[in-house]
């Protein structure tokens, strides 16, 4: 990903918006919903654009982050019927949180 230059106040509107984002996702989350793969991505990518710039995020964005990524040590359940997401990226997703569940440092 290329990174171009991005104000400090379009960057404290993406955090904001990004933690409200995760505010939405938790609360889906601690109610048992399903969250939206669109939600999903959009914070994944919100939290790669911050990432990028090097903004510390809030504690409520990495939570719903480690929410919504797959635990790799529990057994693998396929599910009973697959619902397919159009234009959702799970392998680049998994990826992605991969490298935050690692504790992987910033550059």
């Amino acid at each position: 990903m290329s990174v171009g230059v991005i104000s400090p106040e379009r960057l404290s509107e993406v955090l904001r918006l990004a933690t409200a984002l995760a505010d939405r996702v938790l609360d889906a989350q601690i109610a048992g919903r399903p969250v939206p793969a669109d939600q999903a991505g959009a914070l994944a990518k919100a939290a790669g654009l911050l990432h990028d710039y090097g903004v510390d995020w809030p504690p409520l964005l990495t939570q719903a982050l480690y929410g919504l990524a797959p635990d790799t040590d529990a057994a693998v359940v396929e599910p009973k019927s697959a619902v397919a997401l159009p234009n959702a990226d799970l392998d680049g997703l998994s990826r992605f949180f991969a490298g935050f569940r690692k504790g992987t440092s910033k550059p």
